[in-house]
């Protein structure tokens, strides 16, 4: 099978997923647009056989637009998190969908984040809980997710609810190393970047039509226990949490059903199989 994969935002996640749908033991015939803001990693992603657009979210979206026919279009820019005035990047996100609608794009895929719910709950939250948000980027990735239900009846689209995103070189215990933290007895949620690539390849494989899915590890420890594990095992300083021992408390991102759609068992569903090298 052949598709046409069009990424904006080619960073470390693309990266990744670029790497699996260019695999010689990949089942999917892909070719790959990546859009970049930067010259040199424009010469990088071509020398890696992806046509590469230089591209940022408000230019016009014109060349874009002329691979976008037919395409699965992945929608993963970051609004950043200390940014707190995202209207503007909201609207940019919400022209380029139209645009690329326009252009008559087969399905989108749009990264969005198990953020919307907030972090006042201690509920288990599935697929069909009620959105939260708390933080501007929360509200922006809620805004742009009903914007994609509300132009359903032109294209076909799946919302990637991600929870927080750890690979063999990247995990949150190295930012956390020796610092004094409140809130141990927090629970966590966690995915990692193999089994998110796992779930980004089936979906462009056979499209999920017009849904919304998680991406969580199966287990929820307190924080405070598993990043005193992560950096013990990463060989790093402790950090020392408040609460630890306290009763455990904050939402749990359930994401069973999503892993049944997509028909994966998630290789990580136990977040200390996450540690570098495992």
């Amino acid at each position: 099978m052949q598709k046409k994969v069009v990424i904006t935002g080619y960073g470390w996640m693309a990266g990744y997923l670029g790497n699996a749908l260019l695999s010689s033991d990949n089942t999917i015939n892909a070719t790959i647009v990546g859009t970049t803001r930067n010259d040199e990693k424009r010469k990088s992603l071509g020398e890696q056989q992806i046509t590469a657009i230089k591209f940022a979210l408000g230019d016009d979206t014109a060349e874009l637009c002329k691979h976008m026919s037919g395409a699965t279009f992945i929608i993963n820019i970051p609004p950043g998190r200390r940014n707190t005035q995202l209207d503007g990047f909201t609207q940019q996100v919400i022209a380029l969908i139209d645009d690329a609608v326009a252009a008559q794009v087969a399905h989108i895929i749009f990264i969005s984040t198990t953020s919307v719910y907030g972090d006042s709950t201690n509920e288990t939250l599935t697929e069909s809980s009620s959105t939260a948000p708390e933080t501007a980027s929360a509200k922006a990735h809620v805004a742009i997710e009903k914007h994609l239900a509300s132009v359903s009846s032109q294209v076909d689209y799946t919302v990637l609810r991600l929870a927080g995103l750890v690979g063999p070189d990247r995990h949150p215990a190295r930012s956390l190393s020796g610092r004094e933290l409140p809130a141990g007895n927090k629970r966590i949620n966690l995915v990692h970047i193999s089994d998110v690539v796992n779930a980004l390849v089936s979906v462009i494989r056979t499209p999920l039509q017009n849904k919304t899915l998680h991406l969580c590890s199966e287990l929820h420890p307190k924080r405070g226990e598993y990043y005193a594990r992560a950096a013990s095992a990463l060989n790093l300083p402790l950090p020392i949490f408040s609460d630890t021992e306290s009763e455990a408390k904050g939402k749990v991102v359930d994401a069973t059903a999503s892993w049944k759609a997509l028909k994966i068992t998630p290789r990580f569903s136990n977040p200390d199989d996450m540690y570098s090298g495992k």
